[in-house]
């Protein structure tokens, strides 16, 4: 005999499908960036991480401007520099998901040079178009901070810094090391649990993929 499924059943399915799998933004959102591994060269003096970024934006629902904080950790005579004009930028991010239009420097060693465009980042691949730089007057060392508004082209439903093609987040090269063969050293973020996606949006869309299945199995069980 043939047994039709329960027709309130199909708008339900629907609705749980996109409840499910339409991802859910934090706010506002917070993120952290803690440069604590060596990619090669010289280990920085001092604990890690050296170098730490905090990155905050306040989605009220009409603001598409977020803070960016740069923090030293740096000890003993380790500096930024990479701001001369040529050569390696002293600390780099990667942006992705949305356009960066603008930055202003609102307190603290600002860099001397701000990139957005592809950034020299020696030997650490992978894509970074956000460089800061400063000169050999004027190093980013010791417990110096740099605050900076940037702006975006449209208003933000997560954070844009995001790991690149490599994994990696951001990069940093570290100068005036001492006690090693070295005197410098590049140092990046470490990329375990640092996905390039969303995590909880594929985890949510696998889910209503999930009830999406069992919808079409009871369908054809009843059918």
């Amino acid at each position: 005999m043939k047994k039709n499924i329960p027709m309130g059943l199909v708008p339900a399915a629907v609705v749980a499908l996109f409840a499910v799998a339409t991802p859910t933004f934090a706010t506002p959102i917070t993120q952290t960036i803690d440069m604590g591994k060596v990619f090669t060269g010289a280990t920085p003096n001092g604990p890690a991480p050296w170098l730490t970024a905090t990155f905050m934006y306040d989605d009220d629902g009409s603001s598409n401007v977020g803070t960016l904080t740069l923090y030293s950790n740096l000890t003993d005579d380790n500096f930024l520099q990479g701001g001369d004009g040529n050569g390696v930028v002293g600390w780099g991010f990667n942006l992705a998901g949305n356009s960066l239009t603008g930055y202003d420097c609102t307190s603290g060693t600002c860099a001397t040079q701000v990139s957005t465009g592809s950034v020299n980042s020696g030997p650490v691949q992978g894509g970074f178009n956000l460089g800061f730089g400063w000169t050999s007057q004027d190093r980013f060392d010791a417990s110096d901070t740099a605050t900076y508004s940037l702006t975006f082209a449209d208003m933000l439903t997560t954070s844009p810094f995001m790991a690149n093609e490599d994994g990696y987040l951001s990069f940093a090269h570290v100068q005036g090391i001492t006690g090693g063969d070295d005197s410098s050293g590049f140092i990046v973020d470490d990329p375990v649990g640092q996905p390039l996606r969303e995590p909880a949006a594929l985890g949510m869309f696998g889910l209503g993929v999930l009830v999406l299945g069992i919808f079409v199995g009871l369908r054809r069980r009843f059918s």
